[in-house]
C-alpha cells in the first residue's frame, strides 16, 4: 500500500484516479486505503504553504470547533483549546493539570479513523525524529503515548500562545 501511495503522490492530481484504478484493479481494500490517504492529504493541505516565521498568531489559531476535548484531561495535562487542525488530527494547547508546577504544552492527537498502520508508523517516526532534535526553533518533545482519544505527542515551545483564546472573534 505504501508503495502505491508513494507512486501516486509523484503523479499530477489529474492522473491519480486512473493510476489508482489501474494499479489496484479488483483489490478494493488497497484502493480504499490509498484513496483515503489521498483524501486526507488533500484536506490537510501542505505545511509548506504557510511560512514558518513572520505569520501573525491570529492567522494560525483555529477557533474551538471540537469542544468535546476542551477541558478534558490527558495524562498530566488539561486541554484548553484547539490551536490547529489537519487531515490526520488536531493540535491542542494544554496546561499542566496538577499543582506540582505550571507548564504550557501542545498536544498533537491523531483522530480516530486515521490510525491506519501507515499513519501510525508515520506518526511514531515523527515522534522519534522530534525526540532526537534539539534546536531552539523546533518544539521539544516532552512525552508521547496512546490515549482513548488516539495517539498523542506532547511538545514544549508554546511561548507565543497564552492560555486565553486568541482566535479571531474571541
Amino acid at each position: 500500500m505504501e508503495e502505491v501511495f508513494e507512486a501516486v503522490l509523484q503523479l499530477p492530481p489529474s492522473e491519480r484516479s486512473a493510476y489508482v484504478e489501474d494499479v489496484c484493479g479488483n483489490d478494493l481494500t488497497l484502493r480504499n486505503q490509498v484513496e483515503t490517504l489521498l483524501l486526507s492529504m488533500e484536506r490537510a493541505g501542505s505545511f509548506r504553504e504557510v511560512p514558518t516565521f513572520g505569520v501573525a498568531l491570529s492567522d494560525t489559531v483555529v477557533e474551538e470547533t471540537t469542544p468535546t476535548l476542551i477541558g478534558k484531561r490527558l495524562g498530566s495535562y488539561r486541554i484548553e483549546r484547539e490551536i490547529g487542525r489537519g487531515g490526520m488530527g488536531s493540535v491542542y494547547l494544554a496546561l499542566r493539570a496538577d499543582a506540582e508546577f505550571e507548564k504550557r504544552v501542545a498536544i498533537k492527537l491523531i483522530k480516530r479513523g486515521m490510525d491506519t498502520d501507515f499513519i501510525v508508523r508515520r506518526f511514531r517516526n515523527e515522534r522519534q525524529i522530534l525526540a532526537s532534535l534539539d534546536h531552539p526553533h523546533i518544539a521539544r518533545l516532552l512525552d508521547g503515548g496512546t490515549t482513548e482519544d488516539g495517539l498523542m505527542n506532547v511538545s514544549a515551545g508554546m511561548k507565543n500562545l497564552s492560555a486565553r483564546s486568541t482566535a479571531p472573534g474571541s
